[in-house]
């Protein structure tokens, strides 16, 4: 955790850093861009997107998931904004398979400098 971030749990969280960075593990957390409420849509770099983490990238991609939800829930023949998946370089995920048992022993990260 970014010893930055503090009281999380608490009635008085703060965060003294300028940028934040999702805490791991909170994706499931927050909201999509279509809502419960039928005329109610989000949009912004919390909302759940794949860019998770705090980015412009991430808040565009959550506008485009909003509106398509809005044009959704008008029955609207306009055309839909394009969804792209996030691109995962192939080259990264052996590396990825080494790294999650050393994350959950608590051991450091294969990228830490060491």
């Amino acid at each position: 955790m970014d010893p930055a971030v503090t009281g999380l749990g608490g009635p008085d969280p703060q965060n003294r850093e300028q940028l934040l960075i999702h805490p791991t593990g909170t994706l499931c957390n927050r909201p999509s861009a279509r809502t419960a409420v039928p005329n109610f849509f989000l949009a912004g770099d919390y909302v759940r997107t794949e860019v998770d983490l705090a980015t412009m990238e991430g808040a565009d991609e959550s506008a485009r998931r909003a509106v398509n939800a809005l044009l959704g829930a008008d029955n609207s023949d306009t055309g839909r904004c394009r969804i792209r998946e996030l691109f995962r370089p192939p080259e990264m995920e052996p590396l990825k398979c080494v790294d999650e048992p050393r994350y959950r022993l608590g051991l450091p990260s294969t990228f830490d400098p060491r």
